[in-house]
């Protein structure tokens, strides 16, 4: 049974029979997702949530905790108490706030363990249709043409779509132009009257417009090609830097939880992502399994606070 509130003090449920490991939590797991219901990491952790729930017999409360840049969350869990067990949903804000902002309430390698990295959604690198580049090697030659003269869209400074995209400039050795916006609602329609020429964005997103003609994919950012987008190339396999980008979750637990306890979750975790009923509805929302468990996560977090902090200083990106 999955239940999702915004706030899960004070809600009583039932407890079912629990394995002894988890007896602690009286039943219950919290997962807490730092934003707002309906959203992509909504539904993962629902999804999810529910499966992990029904194989440790117990029941999972979903609280969504929007805010600060998913600071307010990540605090609140590094600080949760043992019962009922925590798992805090984390994406890529996750390794880009230590860099990005002063004074965190929290270290995440010291006052988080990973549990299991889920999935991602593959970015893509979408042109204008007025941008006469057909592939990467002439949208670079254009870049290099003409220093700083194509514009990118971001929904924001300090983004993964800002901070990717700006490795991508850096290791390709051109200089973009960035243009922040609030959302995709205010950045496409510029996009298509070219007043920004090009993004780096999720798939889910750009897909259905590419389809439609109305702008143009020219590769995937990662290192293999999307079984959706089969003659679309990778982005390294096309004249550019292979340059990795999606927006990606993933679930951490309080330092403090027993480790039995968090390898059983890591655990119904893995076994959930690599089931039949996940894999077909990650699939139809265009979101790519990723199912690594809790090594392999921690070798991927290092690597995206390598990655990020390093494009926050070549940027000088900043949050006031």
């Amino acid at each position: 049974m999955i239940r999702v509130t915004r706030r899960a003090a004070g809600v009583a449920l039932a407890a079912l029979a629990a394995p002894p490991a988890l007896a602690q939590g009286a039943g219950l797991l919290r997962i807490v997702v730092p934003f707002p219901p309906g959203g992509s990491a909504d539904a993962q952790a629902r999804l999810l949530g529910g499966m992990v729930a029904e194989r440790l017999a117990l029941s999972a409360v979903v609280e969504n905790r929007p805010g600060g840049g998913t600071i307010i969350a990540t605090q609140e869990v590094a600080r949760a108490p043992a019962n009922p067990p925590t798992l805090l949903m984390v994406s890529n804000s996750f390794t880009i706030n230590p860099s990005l902002q002063a004074n965190l309430p929290y270290d995440i390698f010291r006052d988080f363990r990973p549990v299991a990295l889920a999935a991602a959604i593959p970015h893509v690198l979408v042109v204008s249709p007025a941008v006469p580049a057909r592939n990467v090697a002439e949208f670079l030659a254009l870049a290099r043409a003409q220093p700083g003269a194509l514009h990118f869209a971001t929904p924001g400074i300090g983004t993964s779509n800002h901070l990717n995209t700006e490795l991508f400039a850096r290791r390709s050795g051109v200089t973009f132009t960035h243009v922040p916006y609030r959302g995709f609602a205010q950045w496409f329609p510029d996009l298509l009257a070219n007043r920004v020429q090009f993004v780096i964005g999720t798939v889910t997103e750009l897909l259905g417009p590419a389809r439609d003609g109305q702008v143009r994919i020219l590769a995937v950012a990662q290192d293999t090609r999307l079984p959706s987008l089969p003659d679309v190339p990778a982005l390294g396999e096309d004249g550019g830097p292979a340059v990795a980008s999606s927006s990606w979750f993933g679930f951490m637990a309080p330092a403090s939880m027993p480790a039995a306890l968090r390898e059983r979750l890591e655990s119904a975790l893995l076994d959930s992502l690599r089931a039949p009923e996940a894999l077909r509805r990650l699939q139809d929302m265009q979101i790519t399994p990723a199912a690594r468990g809790a090594d392999a996560f921690a070798s991927f977090l290092r690597e995206e606070h390598g990655n990020y902090a390093e494009a926050i200083r070549v940027s000088g990106a900043r949050v006031d």
